[in-house]
């Protein structure tokens, strides 16, 4: 297959369930979430409900899930350290256990990769007024950078940061840098773009979407800093009613963006990418899975070529 054109589309649920071990509760009152993604999610708020929810996972056959949760003000995810019990038991039934870290400090680096947690992730602003007033914590982004040191030096198989375009009230503001600052760093398995998607509910949902050229930027930046790193458009992203005119067409932009930008994958991609990326010599590689997933795990889960 050396030279072929591959684009990998991912089909992220039924397979990998998204699971809160906060419900919906957060102390932060991120100006575009506001917990809004937290209801999405299937509450596991106590050691024993994730036990007992990894373990149906497995029964059904389901290769692995994504653990989240809300934070506290500090930007930790809250009552991370009693919950990894718990997701030792997941790792030991064979799930692939791809972790929302939150901020971490050297102890619970430690405790997160000898719980077997597979893949840690966490979204990654490379500037400080950004998170100080989108996400109102007091960190910098040299503190993600050090979360994203701390969780490899601990032994975290893959490191997979999530960068958000347009985060800034759906302008650029710091993600080419958070991109360079990772790339001194730590070498990731997998970089994830995402964008800021306006929310109804949220302080920020009357703000512009981001602007495809600036998704196609972003992309094409982190692919000349890690032309081997694989790269995917993340399921984040304006995809359907926003408030923005004529959303098909605004979601295809978005993702041929990326597919311009060099993505190596698009997570629930729509018919008309799909198309386009034919119509270039592309062969999709379809996977029932997150778009962090590791190649190297790629044989775990449901895979077929379209």
């Amino acid at each position: 297959m050396s030279g072929e054109k591959v684009l990998r589309a991912y089909n992220v649920w039924p397979s990998f369930p998204s699971v809160s071990i906060s419900g919906t509760a957060c102390a932060l009152a991120c100006k575009h979430c506001v917990a809004r993604y937290l209801e999405l999610m299937i509450p596991a708020t106590t050691p024993e409900n994730l036990r007992m929810l990894g373990e149906k996972f497995a029964r059904e056959g389901k290769p692995g899930l994504l653990v989240s949760g809300g934070c506290d003000k500090a930007g930790r995810m809250l009552n991370m350290e009693k919950f990894l019990p718990a997701l030792k038991r997941l790792h030991g039934l064979g799930l692939i256990i791809k972790l929302h870290t939150g901020l971490v400090d050297e102890g619970l680096a430690r405790g997160i990769a000898d719980a077997g947690v597979d893949i840690a992730s966490m979204e990654f602003v490379g500037d400080a007024g950004t998170v100080s007033e989108i996400f109102g914590i007091p960190a910098t982004p040299e503190d993600y950078t050090e979360t994203f040191l701390l969780l490899k030096a601990a032994g975290v198989p893959f490191i997979a940061p999530h960068v958000a375009v347009g985060l800034h009230h759906g302008a650029l503001n710091g993600e080419r840098r958070a991109l360079s600052m990772l790339r001194k760093v730590v070498e990731p398995s997998t970089i994830a773009i995402i964008a800021f998607r306006p929310t109804t509910g949220t302080a920020m949902e009357r703000d512009p979407a981001p602007r495809a050229e600036d998704v196609k930027e972003v992309v094409a930046h982190a692919r000349s800093l890690f032309p081997e790193t694989k790269i995917v458009l993340g399921a984040l992203r304006p995809r359907g009613p926003e408030r923005c005119e004529n959303a098909r067409a605004y979601r295809l932009s978005l993702e041929l963006a990326a597919l311009d930008g060099g993505a190596d994958g698009i997570e629930v991609p729509s018919p008309g990418l799909l198309e386009e990326a034919r119509a270039r010599g592309y062969r999709i590689k379809w996977l029932e899975a997150y778009g962090v997933l590791p190649v190297e795990y790629e044989g775990r889960v449901a895979a077929r070529w379209a």
